[in-house]
């Protein structure tokens, strides 16, 4: 029997909803799809190269050796198991109410957002974690069909290290929550070393290229969220605690990207990098037409305003085919990684098509009709921010 056996580490805290959003637990689908965007990720530029020029068949080989190894869905006319069976050993404990405890800082609330936390009554969570405590991880094992070949397997394990190296589950896993880390491999039947989690930064950022070499060779702009030339992946900052790791980061978004109020982003002058955002979506508010979507779409959709002054509020949504209303993920991963007893904030920046070519952007004012509008994504708005973090002596690109 040839079985791999993997176990994780949980860096932040990780929001995975339970059937009533007040419960977190890990669950096979959400491991299962995880390691499905880990291996498209890793996987689109071998099917480019396979179809140089016909990106079409290379999506379709892509889709199809992807339902290969992880399943089709009953529904599916060719519905069936994949090449692996999965195992969750859960050695979590509890959820907690208030993972960050003390430290809640208002750049943690920003990451968080307004649907994990809240800042009324002080800093807290609204959603109960699994929290980032000594001892709280879980265990993976994977046992492989006969059928599945070297070249599947070897895939799916790439999969399992990309999860364990860059990864995160639960929500706002692009913003540095629910991180998590590899911190042994061993497997039995597949013939290979035992696989233990690098001890220094160094180490780490090797495991890393060599991981993300073949996957980082496809030109163009992938049609899907994927490594390519393209892609970016930046060792933004350290820190000793991941809490305080997280709440720079945030506090480094947070002045990029918002206006301010009074003239102020977190009791400093606002940079306002972003004004004629600001003033496009103030004309919209007020019944003008707008000319384009704001530039700081470019962060995913939807996107949204509310004006403080007068309370009114813009949606800007991503309307896909056949659907009222969609998303577009960030293509930029925030991603907590501990190496030994540092903490390093890792950027990832995947490039790729910002919506198909059917998509539209919708700018929906609270009072008014929709309207439509075009959307060029300005990938400068993303790399002149993590830019930024160029002046720190730790920054490192790979």
């Amino acid at each position: 029997m040839k079985t791999l056996c993997a176990s994780f580490e949980i860096v932040t805290p990780m929001f995975l909803g339970g059937s009533d959003q007040q419960t977190a637990r890990l669950r096979s689908s959400s491991l299962k799809g995880a390691l499905r965007f880990w291996w498209r990720a890793l996987n689109w530029s071998h099917h480019a190269a396979q179809h140089p020029g016909d990106e079409v068949a290379a999506l379709r080989a892509l889709h199809h050796q992807e339902s290969v190894l992880f399943g089709r869905s009953a529904s599916d006319d060719q519905g069936g198991q994949g090449r692996f069976l999965m195992q969750v050993v859960d050695r979590t404990r509890a959820a907690v109410d208030q993972p960050f405890e003390t430290s809640f800082d208002n750049g943690i609330l920003y990451l968080l957002g307004m649907g994990l936390g809240s800042f009324s009554g002080g800093n807290h969570c609204i959603r109960k974690a699994l929290d980032a405590r000594p001892g709280n991880h879980f265990e993976l094992r994977l046992i492989f069909h006969p059928q599945a070949d070297a070249r599947q397997i070897s895939s799916v394990i790439d999969a399992v290290k990309a999860f364990g190296l860059l990864g995160a589950l639960g929500s706002r896993a692009r913003h540095g929550m629910g991180s998590v880390r590899l911190t042994s491999m061993n497997s039995a039947g597949l013939g290979l070393p035992t696989w233990t989690a690098p001890d220094s930064l160094v180490s780490y950022g090797q495991a890393l290229t060599e991981l993300l070499a073949p996957a980082r060779t496809a030109t163009g702009l992938p049609p899907l969220s994927a490594f390519s030339t393209n892609a970016r992946i930046d060792l933004s900052r350290h820190d000793k605690e991941a809490n305080t790791l997280l709440a720079s980061i945030g506090r480094e978004q947070q002045a990029w990207r918002s206006y301010g109020k009074d003239g102020l982003v977190n009791g400093k002058d606002s940079e306002r990098n972003f004004a004629d955002d600001h003033d496009l979506v103030r004309e919209v508010a007020n019944g003008r037409a707008a000319s384009r979507a704001p530039r700081r779409a470019v962060f995913g959709l939807p996107h949204n305003y509310f004006f403080s002054s007068d309370k009114a509020k813009v949606d800007v949504n991503v309307i896909l085919p056949g659907q009222e209303e969609g998303r577009r993920a960030s293509p930029l991963l925030l991603h907590v990684h501990r190496v030994g007893d540092r903490h390093v904030a890792v950027h990832i920046l995947l490039k790729a098509r910002f919506l198909p070519a059917q998509a539209s952007v919708q700018i929906k004012p609270g009072r008014g009709r929709p309207q439509s509008v075009s959307l060029e994504p300005d990938w400068r708005v993303l790399t002149d921010f993590l830019d930024r973090f160029k002046q720190n002596p730790d920054w490192t690109s790979l």
